[in-house]
């Protein structure tokens, strides 16, 4: 009996927060952390064949600055693509954002 009190509470335990537990919440902050000005940032889900819309709108992305990018709850494996005012572009794939808060560019 006490046992399975021991055990019961162990696995209790272990469901209701493990320390190692994916968060839902894909949200994060994508910095500039290069010397050029983002002028577009695209971010959509990782099945998704398209990148919709431009995330900054009319803004910018000054060097040095970053953006909250907010996503739907449990989207976690995203694409994200940025355009620089040079015209270059960069785009990192299969981001998991649920296991992280910072995105940097370059």
């Amino acid at each position: 009996m006490v046992t399975r009190l021991v055990f019961a509470a162990l696995l209790g335990s272990l469901l209701a927060a493990p320390a190692w537990a994916q968060s839902n919440n894909p949200d994060f902050n994508l910095n500039n952390r290069g010397n050029v000005v983002i002028n577009e940032v695209y971010v959509s889900s990782s099945g998704v064949s398209s990148w919709g819309n431009d995330r900054l709108g009319q803004n910018v992305l000054a060097p040095g600055s970053r953006v909250s990018i907010v996503l739907p709850a449990g989207q976690c494996m995203n694409d994200i693509r940025v355009v620089y005012a040079n015209g270059q572009s960069s785009e990192r794939r299969q981001v998991n954002t649920c296991n992280l808060t910072e995105v940097n560019f370059p």
